[in-house]
């Protein structure tokens, strides 16, 4: 079993060798050596693409476009991160499975924290903190966070989101009914602008906005700024801060989706 991996972040250097651990050879391009267009797998990075037409590849300058290694791929099967909808019938976007989503995001969760520790002059424990989106992201966070002290509230859409979340025993409201004023610390989770000028404008000075969400995100970082905010724009967390078990995460997958347990 041949696996050959493009581009992305420390996540698919580490996957590599996480595949070449399990018994298994794995090569690796942009950076690297030329590609293997014949592997019985091709694995595309998380994300594979952040303008839909170039592979992501934040590691090395050249520019890669998609439809070339659509195009070129005659091996057996394609994995990626978010793939394209022009993605071909042979390709699985990992991204879409539950096993990958979940603990990708309690990694991105604990990249947000560190994040937050860095960035704040004051301690989480004892202090407000507002997630905005009570999805996968926002639960983790905010288990992270009230594990830690902090004041944790949740900013949500449905009725629904709000009941569940204050049934774990955390602060929470529709995004219209937040005590905005209240919080110097932001997550936005929600890649939906949720977190309007109105609202913005009751924040205090100085309140540090971590944005988690993917584009467009929950709010204007231009806006932000305008209104004395910081902003700090976090993609990619599991890479930046946990690679070696984002890694295994989807490599996993992939050795599972590929038969490759027995």
């Amino acid at each position: 079993m041949t696996f050959h991996l493009m581009g992305g972040d420390r996540r698919q250097a580490m996957l590599a060798s996480y595949l070449q651990e399990q018994g298994f050879a794995a090569s690796l391009s942009y950076p690297g050596g030329a590609p293997n267009w014949e592997a019985d797998a091709l694995i595309l990075p998380l994300p594979t693409t952040k303008d839909h037409i170039t592979l992501h590849t934040p590691r090395c300058q050249e520019t890669i476009p998609l439809r070339e290694i659509f195009r070129s791929f005659r091996g057996g099967r394609m994995f990626g991160g978010m793939l394209p909808a022009d993605a071909p019938a042979n390709a699985t976007d990992y991204y879409q499975a539950e096993e990958v989503l979940l603990p990708n995001a309690a990694a991105t969760a604990e990249g947000a924290l560190a994040l937050a520790i860095e960035r704040t002059p004051f301690m989480l424990a004892g202090n407000p903190a507002l997630i905005l989106g009570g999805g996968r992201i926002g639960q983790f966070l905010a288990a992270k966070l009230a594990a830690l002290g902090a004041q944790v509230w949740v900013g949500a859409r449905r009725n629904e989101t709000v009941a569940l979340c204050r049934s774990f025993g955390w602060n929470s409201a529709l995004y219209e009914d937040l005590p905005y004023r209240r919080f110097r610390l932001v997550f936005n989770t929600v890649p939906a602008s949720v977190l309007n000028e109105e609202r913005m404008v009751m924040l205090p000075k100085g309140t540090l906005l971590i944005e988690l969400a993917s584009a467009p995100g929950g709010f204007d970082p231009e806006l932000a700024v305008e209104h004395h905010l910081k902003v700090c724009y976090a993609p990619g967390l599991p890479g930046k801060y946990c690679p070696e078990t984002a890694a295994k995460i989807i490599g996993d997958y992939i050795l599972k989706e590929m038969d490759c347990y027995e």
